[in-house]
């Protein structure tokens, strides 16, 4: 109860931050951030201390673990809401006095770049240490950790003091700050460009004769050269489309010959690389200083380019950090060597292609001796007969007619032909294509099965629709362990628990009866009789027999079970019938296909509300017009209907092709870690870099993955952006 209470105030006091942003806009934004301040530290006290004491008062580590959730809860949501009221604040300042933005954006910019030299290491202390005796009153050691001797100097001399840390990116704020005010209250281009000189020198004198020897660069004038030209030119270009090469080119040179200087050099040198340092900084403070206070239709140019950046920037800047900034460090390990971290070109990748682990093919000749080859020939068999006797029919003359039965027969092959390749072709690479292959199909042709069928429904829909979307509401590792305990395989001693596995040894003691059987035997004949009826009936009046000729043939198998070798779990040993259970999860290759149920299971309703809301779109003069031309429902299915989803169809497909391809929590979890034949390359990429601690090879798995789902993300966004258009 206090926990609820505490989420209500939560979310009215955001609602009431948010309101008190909007006021930003208004006539009194001074005292709306006030009002917001206000508001998120209340926010930040109840959240934070109170969910603390919350997990103290009740105690255990379920609270404990409410505590920590109050908490990052609260953190983020005063970081957000902190972050927007201060890019708000900072952007309306450019109106108001150009002078004082352009100072907050300095000293921003000053505690970055000189926080960044410290936090890399690439710095030492700002105050440097000489003799032991000055430690115990320097403000830079305050808070650091104590020693003894050596010990202390050493503690002091590489700043791990608190104060240590913030020394750089303070010293930054306020040089940059302050100049930065300075020069754009000037008005004289002479004065402002020797006051961002002299800040240049400055700044870099001091970050020269601080630089670590290890970092320290010796110049190769040649590369210094030619970069500072190449990124002059192009900054010059940039700023010539605003109207200011030359602020442009004179940024570009400074960036340029940072370039040339810090990463086309070696780092040998003994002095302290003063040019490397200051020439930079002057040429970028020199671009900054350029120009003055900008005119009233650039300030508004620029206002409304800013709201964007407030409102797109910290979510790019989210992207960069935890997504773009990985991947591309990802890319460059999967290059190096898993103990030397030296470049070795593509071994990494070499190796996990020719590795059988990954790629097996030396048992590709049992596809045509699998009983699913057997099984998907004669279905193209069948569809052929099929259509040769339709088109008969239909045309009175040798001809061929392709309709839906002779379709799903050829579709169903290729499905059977596809799990009998993928069931002998093993490795992680054709695990994976196994994954897509059935999971896409099933959960496809499930959701839009399902789909059609609750469109037609006259009662029951909503409650249908709810039950089957239920299980994506689950995660994986929950469903995984949902599904594991069906699976469950007990001794044969014992009464078994996983409802599969109860199932299958009730149908071998079934099968293993008498007048049950005999029962069941009866049945069986019965539905396969009439299926062949029906299916004669219709070949007769020309109608589709797809669904009579699937339930011939599953009613035939279970009769043919019944009367011939039985159906169920069960072994005669010394005449005696036992039951006996299957290992779903440990089965080789089989027990692939038995985890992809979970996913198929989970994904059959997000396809379902996709295909449902595309189904309702289409127009109904469709369908009416269709059926006014004598269709039947399949036929205005297949010819209207799927036609018109399609575009929907590509979208759900690549989504699904996108989600199973780095699928990872149902095999480490209902899998069993991938030890059983069943590994794929999310897990496999995991195992190797944290496991094994090959970390070039999982991050080229992960290189790997990624090419996979690129051009699948391309296509499904080219699609979305087509049907916005």
């Amino acid at each position: 109860m206090m926990y609820l209470i505490g989420v209500v105030t939560l979310v009215a006091l955001t609602i009431l931050s948010l309101v008190s942003l909007v006021r930003l806009f208004s006539e009194k934004p001074v005292k709306a951030t006030i009002f917001a301040t206000i508001l998120v530290a209340m926010l930040v006290v109840i959240f934070g201390i109170g969910g603390v004491a919350l997990g103290d008062f009740f105690g255990g580590a379920r609270m404990d673990r409410v505590a920590n959730m109050a908490g990052t809860v609260t953190v983020s949501v005063a970081v957000c809401i902190g972050l927007w009221v201060v890019l708000n604040l900072f952007v309306s300042q450019a109106n108001r006095k150009w002078s004082l933005f352009s100072g907050l954006v300095g000293a921003v910019l000053g505690a970055i770049f000189f926080g960044l030299l410290r936090g890399n290491r690439s710095v030492g202390p700002l105050v440097a240490q000489v003799e032991p005796f000055f430690l115990e009153g320097d403000p830079i050691d305050f808070f650091a950790s104590r020693g003894i001797g050596p010990e202390l100097y050493i503690d002091a001399a590489v700043g791990t003091g608190f104060l240590g840390h913030l020394e750089w990116p303070l010293f930054g704020a306020v040089l940059f700050g302050l100049g930065s005010v300075a020069i754009k209250s000037l008005p004289n281009l002479v004065a402002r460009l020797g006051l961002a000189a002299g800040i240049g020198v400055i700044s870099g004198y001091l970050v020269a004769i601080n630089t670590k020897l290890s970092v320290r660069p010796t110049l190769n004038w040649t590369n210094v050269i030619v970069a500072t030209v190449i990124v002059a030119a192009i900054g010059a270009g940039i700023g010539w489309r605003s109207g200011r090469p030359e602020r442009g080119g004179l940024l570009g040179a400074g960036v340029g010959f940072a370039i040339g200087a810090w990463l086309l050099s070696t780092f040998d040198a003994i002095d302290a690389p003063i040019i490397a340092t200051i020439v930079p900084l002057v040429l970028v403070m020199a671009g900054f200083a350029w120009h003055s206070t900008p005119s009233p239709r650039e300030l508004s140019r620029f206002d409304s380019r800013a709201r964007a950046v407030v409102f797109l920037g910290p979510a790019l800047g989210f992207l960069l950090i935890a997504l773009i900034v990985p991947a591309i460090r990802t890319g460059v390990l999967s290059f190096k060597d898993r103990n030397s971290a030296e470049f070795i070109g593509v071994e990494n990748y070499t190796s996990l292609f020719t590795a059988t682990d990954s790629v097996d093919v030396s048992n590709w000749t049992n596809i045509f001796t699998s009983q699913l080859f057997f099984v998907a020939v004669g279905l193209v068999l069948i569809g052929a007969i099929v259509g040769l006797i339709s088109g008969i029919r239909r045309n009175g003359e040798t001809s061929y007619d392709s309709g839906p039965t002779t379709t799903g027969a050829f579709l169903i092959a290729a499905f059977l032909f596809a799990m009998a390749a993928m069931s002998v072709l093993r490795g992680t690479f054709f695990n994976n294509l196994w994954w897509v292959i059935t999971v896409v199909t099933a959960a496809t042709v499930l959701g839009l099965a399902v789909a059609v069928l609750a469109d037609r429904a006259t009662w029951g829909q909503n409650l249908a629709k709810s039950l089957i979307f239920m299980p994506m509401a689950i995660s994986f590792v929950g469903a995984s362990i949902v599904w594991r305990l069906q699976y469950q395989a007990r001794d044969i001693r014992k009464n078994q628990t996983g409802v599969l596995n109860a199932t299958w040894v009730g149908l071998g003691k079934l099968s293993n009866s008498g007048w049950p059987r005999i029962v069941m035997i009866v049945l069986f004949a019965a539905f396969t009789l009439w299926s062949l009826y029906k299916i004669y009936t219709r070949l007769r009046n020309d109608q589709p027999f797809t669904g009579a000729s699937i339930l011939a043939v599953v009613s035939g198998w279970f009769l043919y079970r019944f009367i011939g070798p039985r159906l169920g779990g069960f072994r005669i040993r010394d005449g005696v019938v036992e039951p006996e259970v299957i290992q779903f999860l440990t089965e080789r290759p089989w027990n692939n296909l038995f985890l992809m149920i979970i996913l198929i299971w989970m994904q059959t309703g997000f396809a379902m509300v996709i295909f449902s809301a595309a189904i309702k779109a289409v127009p109904s003069e469709f369908i009416e017009a269709a059926r006014v031309d004598g269709a039947t429902e399949s036929q205005t299915f297949f010819s209207v209907t799927l036609p018109s989803i399609l575009p929907t169809v590509g979208v759900v497909v690549t989504t699904m092709i996108v989600q199973v391809t780095k699928v990872y929590d149902i095999v480490a979890v209902a899998g069993l870690g991938g030890r059983f034949g069943n590994n794929v390359l999310a897990n496999q990429m995991f195992n190797e870099s944290f496991q094994i601690g090959d970390t070039g090879l999982g991050a080229a798995i992960a290189i790997v993955m990624f090419l996979v789902v690129l051009p699948v993300m391309v296509y499904n966004i080219y699609t979305m952006q087509k049907e916005a258009i």
